[in-house]
């Protein structure tokens, strides 16, 4: 049996609990709209010979960079009260305006 708990507060799943699944998707817009694909073979080709050419003596930082996936795919299991808060404020703007700082 698989166990399963709630990726923000932990609490276990696993027992007829409801549960929640999260997907997230990041990815690079592009300005471009839709494309043909004899375009996107095109922007592969070039692409590719752009990495080609960041091998040729760009630093270590300057490749991690170019070759960082542009796409980024995320899940998470949350319970049915935590649905709720991630469903209210799903980019926590709501937790960043209640945090208050000290004048030290």
């Amino acid at each position: 049996m698989r166990h399963f708990s709630c990726d923000l507060c932990g609490r276990d799943l696993t027992a007829n609990e409801s549960r929640f699944v999260l997907r997230m998707e990041v990815y690079a817009a592009t300005a471009r709209g839709h494309e043909s694909a004899s375009s996107l073979d095109d922007d592969a080709a070039e692409m590719m010979g752009d990495l080609l050419d960041a091998l040729d003596g760009d630093s270590e930082t300057d490749l991690e960079l170019s070759l960082a996936p542009s796409t980024q795919s995320m899940e998470y299991d949350l319970c049915p009260n935590c649905r709720t808060r991630f469903a209210a404020d799903p980019l926590g703007r709501d937790q960043l305006r209640k945090l208050r700082f000290s004048a030290n």
